[in-house]
């Protein structure tokens, strides 16, 4: 059996755990000397393969003008001590100001406010400038800390994408939100409004409300992973979990990557869960002990080489996403174990699938958000606001229940444009008691998702897409989904509330029971059993 030590890494802070295993957190999790507790990824654990000059661009933390920060994957924090500008502040007296790609700090006895602005304040230098890439708005926030003499103040900054910074500010004097375009015509207009979070505004101290039901993703974990796979050295025992690319997408449009997922090691034990969502993926018993403190993981890309039967893959290199988890060999068990796990259950995973060509994947996300067909928060926003009204009636001879969504007036207008059949832009998930209802870009989106008033016979389901008048009266006209359910036996008196949206949060607690045996339509028409 092997004797050696575990590989040292090119960075300075897994060095510094492998040397000294007392701490009880670091970039990848907290340790409470049973279980460590895999809760983020760590920019030193991408960068660990790499040349040390080039691990060097991208440091875990630095400081940078008086400004200490420290970054994740996901996360970027700023400490700045206020002492130092020779006065002391309260929250009342300290203004930030934030877009998704710009920070402005503001401090003062007596702030105020002009064109919507704050003004009247001492600008803090140090703290204003554009951010290095884009940030999610509505998950930043910011405090103030005292500590002795010193009074910090700290920003928390939640990365839109998953990668590592250079550091927290944009050097160059090209920055993309700068850009805009020059038409001759109306045809080859694009939208040039900006998106609300591209505005400037001022944030208010402390983290946002409800933080945890804002990071649910609302989807089950056998939509998001396609198998599991188990590798193993002398010296480490890996877990890769595959993931669907297209959900995957559709997750990250409304929750950051580092938020997904949580994994709790043990020395013979794995589990492995939706994080706020307290959904299970993966519950494994190991062949042999592992040391828990020396465990990493990332989200990488890896190819699949043995595909499910039934998958229908037909690429001769098939790659999809994967979190990837490195768990180290106690030294009395190193060597190999004949596989990872022991005993392991988990979720029944979804067939691999391939995407669509890249081509049609850019024109539906095109149609969907013009303005940033690569964003997908901000498409997931954009397919929430495409529906801008839902009417519902009842008709008591047939028994059916009706649904009639809304959508905004310039959809035609940009499927002409992109020369996009709408018919099969949308998709329908019905279950007996919940609709979902979804924009097919280059994945789906949830336009809405909601409750429904009694049971329905999902298989008898049918929708198209029609026109409705604006307004009484008017001339003008958008298009609508009317969506029509059969309501069920034991249903058929009078609902009370024909639909309810729900919030993704919401739909986690359903979705398990209400979408078995679910149908599902991917074109106008009636329903196909799934």
């Amino acid at each position: 059996m092997a004797t050696e030590e575990p590989e040292t890494a090119v960075a300075s802070t897994e060095n510094a755990l492998i040397e000294t295993p007392t701490w009880e957190s670091n970039s990848l999790g907290v340790w409470d000397g049973q279980a460590f507790y895999l809760r983020s990824f760590a920019i030193w654990y991408r960068w660990r393969m790499e040349a040390a000059a080039r691990a060097a661009k991208k440091p875990e933390s630095g400081e940078l003008h008086g400004v200490h920060f420290q970054q994740t994957m996901g996360k970027m924090t700023l400490w700045y001590d206020l002492a130092t500008l020779g006065e002391v502040y309260t929250e009342d007296e300290v203004a930030v100001e934030m877009s998704c790609w710009q920070l402005e700090v503001q401090v003062g006895k007596d702030l105020g406010i002009a064109k919507n602005r704050v003004s009247g304040g001492r600008k803090v230098e140090a703290l204003t400038g554009e951010l290095f890439a884009d940030v999610r708005l509505h998950l930043s926030w910011w405090e103030l800390q005292s500590e002795g003499a010193s009074c910090w103040l700290v920003i928390h900054l939640t990365k839109l994408d998953n990668r590592a910074w250079p550091g927290p500010w944009f050097t160059d004097c090209f920055n993309p939100h700068k850009k805009t375009c020059f038409p001759w015509s109306d045809r080859q207009t694009m939208s040039t409004v900006k998106e609300e979070n591209e505005k400037i505004s001022r944030k208010w101290p402390g983290p946002p409300q409800d933080l945890e039901k804002e990071l649910s993703a609302g989807m089950l974990p056998e939509n998001l992973c396609t198998g599991l796979d188990e590798e193993e050295d002398e010296l480490y025992a890996i877990v890769i979990v595959h993931l669907d690319e297209a959900n995957m997408e559709r997750a990250n449009g409304r929750v950051p990557m580092e938020e997904l997922f949580s994994a709790d090691v043990q020395s013979e034990r794995l589990e492995l869960y939706l994080r706020n969502d307290s959904l299970g993926i993966c519950v494994g018993t190991f062949k042999g002990r592992v040391d828990p403190q020396f465990s990493a993981w990332e989200i990488t890309s890896v190819r699949r080489k043995n595909l499910p039967k039934g998958s229908n893959i037909k690429c001769p290199a098939f790659f999809n996403p994967a979190l990837r988890i490195k768990l180290a060999k106690a030294q009395s068990h190193r060597g190999f174990w004949g596989g990872v796990f022991a005993e392991r259950q988990t979720v029944d995973f979804q067939l691999p699938q391939e995407r669509i060509s890249w081509t049609d994947r850019l024109q539906r996300a095109l149609v969907l958000s013009p303005s940033a067909p690569l964003k997908p928060a901000v498409k997931a926003e954009k397919a929430k606001a495409m529906c801008t009204r839902i009417e519902c009636t009842q008709d008591t001879v047939t028994q059916r229940a009706n649904i009639i969504l809304h959508l905004e007036g310039g959809l035609e207008e940009l499927a002409f444009k992109f020369k996009l059949d709408l018919t099969n832009f949308f998709a329908l998930k019905v279950g007996e008691r919940l609709l979902d209802v979804a924009v097919v870009a280059d994945a789906e989106f949830t336009m809405v998702v909601g409750r429904l008033g009694g049971a329905v016979e999902p298989d008898k389901t049918t929708w198209e897409i029609v026109r409705e008048k604006d307004a009484l009266g008017s001339d003008k006209e958008h298009l609508a989904i009317k969506i029509s359910l059969a309501k069920a036996m034991g249903s058929r008196d009078r609902w009370t509330q024909v639909f309810e949206p729900l919030e993704p949060w919401q739909v986690s607690d359903l979705m398990r029971p209400a979408l078995e045996g679910a149908v599902i339509t991917d074109g106008a028409g009636t329903g196909e059993v799934e």
